[in-house]
């Protein structure tokens, strides 16, 4: 029998749920011991994966609306020095 993602996503994670007891999760959905371990590791690494994958880039108007606090300093100073403030 052919299962779909969202099959094999309930299977492994109530396989995950159930300390990882293959065996018994096999039997209870009529599968191999195997192709339950291979369903776990599947949306282990997904998971693994989604929880490292990196921020997203900022884009040039992100970057450029910063404030730099160097700037800042320098054009305080300069502020003050022509009597501005």
């Amino acid at each position: 029998m052919n299962y779909n993602e969202s099959q094999q996503k309930e299977i492994a994670n109530y396989a995950m749920e159930h300390d990882n007891n293959y065996k018994a999760t096999g039997e209870k959905y009529g599968i191999s011991y195997q192709q339950v371990a291979a369903w776990v590791r599947k949306y282990k690494n997904n998971e693994s994966k989604k929880a490292t994958k990196p921020a997203a880039k900022a884009t040039t108007l992100d970057v450029l609306s910063r404030k730099d606090p160097v700037l800042e300093a320098q054009l305080k100073e300069v502020k003050k020095r022509l009597g501005l403030i």
